[in-house]
Order: structure tokens, then sequence, then C-alpha cells
């Protein structure tokens, strides 16, 4: 992955702009090479990812593999596994709810 393509399904990515900038999300669909669907399983949830332009992210270099294995098999994705998976990496909300 480099700067000039998309990310993958799975990638973290950082919200710069809006009203979710500082928050961190996960990749689901690569729509074309400027737009992808993003979720945190908090604010955004499966069911009703958000549609971000990519030049409004910061991509991370970390993946989280089971969002990948689950949408390349059609499988259910559920929104604990990504906060799960986000706070692991150390992406997701400290203990006062803030994120980080």
């Amino acid at each position: 992955m480099n700067a000039s393509s998309p990310p993958e399904v799975g990638t973290v990515v950082c919200s710069r702009a809006g009203r979710d900038a500082g928050r961190y999300f996960v990749v689901l669909e690569v729509l074309d090479d400027q737009y992808v669907l993003i979720a945190d399983g908090d604010l955004r949830k499966v069911a009703s990812p958000k549609k971000k332009k990519l030049k409004h992210l910061d991509i991370k270099m970390v993946s989280i593999p089971i969002v990948k294995e689950r949408m390349r098999e059609k499988s259910r994705l559920f929104d604990y596994d990504i906060r799960q998976n986000l706070v692991a990496l150390g992406y997701g909300p400290d203990k006062d709810g803030q994120e980080k």
C-alpha cells in the first residue's frame, strides 16, 4: 500500500475533517480511487458505514485481519469486533471515553 493507492479493506484510518475529526475507523469497502466506506463500531456502525473521501483520512499502516477476512467471505461482521480490535491496537477511546 502506497500513498497513491487506496487503502485495503481492514485498514485503520483516522479522520482529518468533519465532525468525526480525530476518530479512528476501519475501511469496510473501497468504492473507487477517491471514496471508501468506514465504520468504528460506535458512532458509525457496520450497518450504516460512512462514505468518506480519502483526502480527509490519515491512513495508518495497520490493518485488522478479522475485518478483511469477514468482508471477503461475506460473513457477519459485528460492531463489537471492530471496537475490540481498535482498542487492542491502541486506537480506541481511553478509559475516560476520549479519543487518543
